[in-house]
């Protein structure tokens, strides 16, 4: 058998594919089960191939070829059970091929959605072929939250496809993790007792008088409450009662957020403040913005009278808005933690001071956020703290880059990378975050190999580091399907588009300011693969949420709906979006190109309108720049070529 398994399933459930076809590929198989007999042959340390159609057959009356032969070359068919496959003609169709083969009793189920036999028609999870009268019913794992949950329902699916008892499997996993959460819980005692011993440093060098010494004595009490609460949050993280989440920590930090509302802590508040925060951070590095955003709106209701702890608070608070593309807000809020923090570290000075400078850049208010960079910057240098002093300079040289200064950006970049591959290794998210923005002026170089490849290293470090599932990732994913798009490699890009937009909407939500570029994107990929009505759609997404947020994507994004609103003959509506895309991607961009590609596709659009002399003339003063702007070979280029003959 060339696969282990086939997963069948609808389109509309593809990221619950994607997520079992992941976890299915890299599960490491148990040593003591190498060299026995499995369906393929002999069990190794992971399984085959796991096969998995990329969409549904929309244009065909039958499987395809390889379909058929994907099926007949895989040990297990695995079903991915909902209402939307309930009603798929080709999950069915692929069910009776396996079943005419013979091979019934390799049939697995896992259910994501519905419900199995149910009385309701638009809740049936169970496509037609499984429920023949006197057939016997397959095994099933459910993922549901009322089900199995993630983690058993896959190790349910293995145990299947292995022929080994899931309670083998599940103890196994158990042993694993509890090893991964006993060196989590050390990694992390011995950072808080790090961060704890700076603290009473900084505090006693500076020991100008008694007050500041009680204020150490305080701030010591409060960091080995502090430890003492992390460590017993690791110890009560049992897996042996895991929700099955796929991120071990985040168990970790659920545990810990619902024991903040002890007695203990109650007659506490300093350290409960201070919990909170440190808890809402590291949601946010999981990328669970909303959790993060949620935990620390919780901590304002906390009494505690300390200055320094408002002024974390506050900046956790801005930071989570930033995130969240809220940056007047931020901004405010930013400025109410700076004054607040005459007594807090200068580590939280330094942070207060590069979020009001993002809040301010994002605001366009660049000239203010330079000088508030460069104002972190020296409290940095002073300290010597490489981490922060990269932080800043990333700020710097990103404040640049969105005033187009790509030349003046580069260098502030380069060091930033420096510093964090010297003090944190090749691995730090920072690193990845660097390349991407080494990716970005490469790209707005039209540099696209060079981006691609920035991009790609970035997508490789935030895949290992973060995972897939977080919103750091998925940016990047969208970033490098930008590239492979304008390179016309639209079935490359789809599947990267299709994950950033699920995540995006998940985490930041679909009117986010951060979905204006996601969603345009996958409305090119859409309206050049023929999926014309599904690019209707992202790109009024798209445009809806540029138009809010004054996002710089909307003059570009408007001519690419036009465009496809011409092509269909609606040269009307296409006119009037261009009307209103020249004036603003001639404010958002100063060079010219993107308004000499406004001025190409009108000049088509007036062609189709009948207004040819026009749309000749439009297309004839725009194409030049256009084809010295963008690389033969590539999408602009390439329909600017088009445009050129069309007016000859």
């Amino acid at each position: 058998m060339r696969y282990s398994a086939f997963i069948s399933y609808n389109h509309r459930d593809r990221d619950w594919a994607v997520w079992l076809h992941r976890a299915l590929e890299r599960y490491s198989v148990p040593k003591r089960l190498w060299g026995r007999p499995a369906s393929w042959g002999k069990i190794g340390n992971r399984l085959p191939p796991v096969f998995r159609d990329r969409d549904e057959l929309a244009t065909s009356s039958d499987l395809a070829t390889s379909v058929k032969e994907a099926l007949a070359e895989s040990a297990f068919l695995i079903v991915v059970c909902s209402p939307n496959s309930a009603r798929s003609k080709w999950v069915d169709e692929e069910i009776k091929t396996f079943v005419a083969a013979g091979r019934e009793k390799f049939i697995r189920l896992i259910i994501v959605a519905g419900e199995p036999h149910s009385r309701d028609p638009e809740r049936e999870c169970l496509p037609p072929a499984l429920v023949r009268d006197g057939a016997p019913e397959p095994l099933a794992a459910d993922v549901r939250k009322e089900g199995d949950g993630r983690q058993a329902a896959k190790l349910k699916i293995l145990a299947g496809i292995l022929g080994v008892p899931y309670d083998e499997l599940r103890q196994r996993e158990a042993a694993r993790r509890q090893k991964r959460l006993a060196a989590i819980a050390v990694a992390a005692s011995v950072g808080f007792l790090v961060m704890a011993g700076l603290t009473i440093f900084a505090f006693i060098s500076r020991a100008e008088a008694v007050q500041q010494r009680q204020l150490a004595e305080k701030r010591t009490i409060t960091a080995e409450r502090t430890l003492g609460f992390v460590k017993d949050m690791f110890k009560q993280a049992d897996p042996e009662d895991a929700s099955g989440a796929s991120i071990t920590a985040r168990e970790i930090v659920d545990r810990g957020v619902a024991k903040l509302d002890s007695p203990e802590l109650n007659r506490e508040p300093m350290v409960k403040a201070e919990l909170g925060v440190t808890l809402a951070d590291v949601y946010g590095a999981l990328g669970l913005y909303r959790q993060s955003d949620a935990l620390v709106r919780r901590t304002f209701a906390i009494r505690h009278g300390e200055p320094a702890t408002l002024a974390r608070q506050l900046n956790a608070l801005g930071q989570s808005q930033v995130r969240l593309a809220e940056y007047e807000m931020a901004e405010g809020t930013f400025r109410k933690a700076w004054a607040q923090a005459g007594n807090a570290s200068a580590s939280t000075r330094s942070l207060i001071l590069v979020g009001l400078g993002l809040s301010l850049s994002n605001q366009e208010k660049y000239r203010e956020a330079d000088q508030t960079f460069r104002q972190a910057l020296r409290i940095d240098r002073t300290r010597d703290d490489p981490v922060y002093v990269a932080y800043d300079l990333e700020a710097l040289g990103q404040n640049q880059f969105y005033q187009g200064n790509l030349e003046q950006a580069k260098p502030f970049i380069l060091e930033a990378l420096k510093l964090r591959r010297d003090s944190q290794g090749a691995l730090s998210p920072g690193v990845g975050d660097n390349l991407s923005l080494l990716g970005q002026i490469a790209y707005m170089r039209h540099d696209l190999p060079a981006a691609e490849r920035y991009f790609a290293g970035n997508l490789a470090i935030d895949r290992k580091v973060l995972g897939p599932d977080h919103p750091d990732s998925a940016a990047t994913m969208n970033n490098l399907a930008r590239v492979l798009l304008e390179q016309r490699r639209y079935k490359d890009a789809a599947p990267l588009l299709e994950h950033a937009v699920a995540v995006g909407e998940r985490e930041r939500g679909e009117g986010s300011a951060n979905m204006a570029f996601p969603y345009s994107n996958l409305a090119i990929v859409r309206s050049h693969t023929g999926r014309l009505r599904e690019a209707e759609t992202l790109f009024g997404k798209a445009i809806a949420i540029a138009r809010k947020n004054k996002h710089p994507s909307l003059g570009p994004t408007l001519a690419d709906f036009a465009q496809l609103m011409c092509s269909t003959g609606r040269t009307a509506e296409g006119l009037k979006l261009l009307d209103e895309a020249a004036p603003v991607t001639r404010a958002d961009y100063p060079d010219r190109s993107w308004s000499a590609w406004v001025d190409n596709v009108r000049g088509e659009c007036l062609i189709r309108a009948g207004r040819k002399q026009e749309g000749k003339e439009a297309i004839a003063k725009s194409s030049p720049l256009i084809l010295k702007t963008w690389p033969a070979g590539t999408l602009f280029a390439v329909e600017a070529q088009r445009r050129a003959n069309l007016a000859m």
